[in-house]
């Protein structure tokens, strides 16, 4: 009898832990599990599920992944109108590639070693990989902040970019337009336009030159 008290328990626990297991996988589904735990170990669930595009990304997550590849691109031409806090279109121009804040930087404020003893120059990390930092990396390889900006996408995928800085406001695109006079050729529009087109594609065939070899 106790053999079969120990058996018959042994086979609820069984069964328990099977029902918790199954329980737990089907609580997940084809959204994004909205689950957050703080550093004191509350946990804190929505039972929003996000949708997810084809790709498995939220719609957040691919904008990111979407401007990455516009803005990393080195072949890029971007499109810069820099405005006043009145209003008046200043000045628009191409970029190339990207524009980059003073906030960028290719190496971190902080390092130290394993001991907390923090180096008396820049060479000093320079030479000696055991200098360590907290900080992270972004993906485009840079340490440090951008400044504030908005970005999206049109439905036809074209990149718009806006935000303020050195006292002006900014719209940055992937596309030629002017937002005084969107088709004005006799100023000169059509050339430059024409011309960074043209240093695009030389660009890219200069790209896929290296990329064969």
């Amino acid at each position: 009898m106790k053999k079969f008290s120990k058996y018959l328990s042994r086979v609820l626990v069984v069964i328990l832990l099977l029902g918790v297991t199954l329980g737990t996988m089907g609580s997940s589904g084809g959204g994004c599990d909205q689950k957050q735990v703080s550093s004191s170990g509350a946990e804190q669930r929505s039972s929003i599920k996000i949708p997810l595009n084809s790709k498995g990304n939220t719609v957040e997550q691919q904008n990111i992944q979407d401007r990455i590849n516009v803005t990393m691109s080195p072949t890029k031409v971007m499109w810069i109108h820099l405005i006043s806090l009145d209003g008046k279109i200043v000045r628009r121009m191409p970029v190339r590639c990207k524009v980059t804040s003073s906030g960028k930087r290719l190496e971190p404020k902080q390092a130290a070693d394993g001991l907390g003893t923090y180096p008396s120059s820049p060479f000093e990390i320079s030479n000696d990989n055991y200098w360590s930092t907290n900080e992270f990396i972004q993906p485009d390889g840079t340490y440090g902040e951008s400044d504030n900006y908005i970005f999206w996408f049109d439905p036809q995928g074209r990149y718009h970019q806006w935000g303020t800085a050195g006292g002006l406001g900014y719209l940055m695109t992937d596309y030629p337009i002017d937002l005084a006079n969107p088709i004005d050729d006799i100023t000169g529009m059509y050339n430059m336009n024409q011309a960074a087109h043209e240093w695009q594609k030389q660009q890219e065939a200069e790209l896929k030159k290296q990329e064969d070899k």
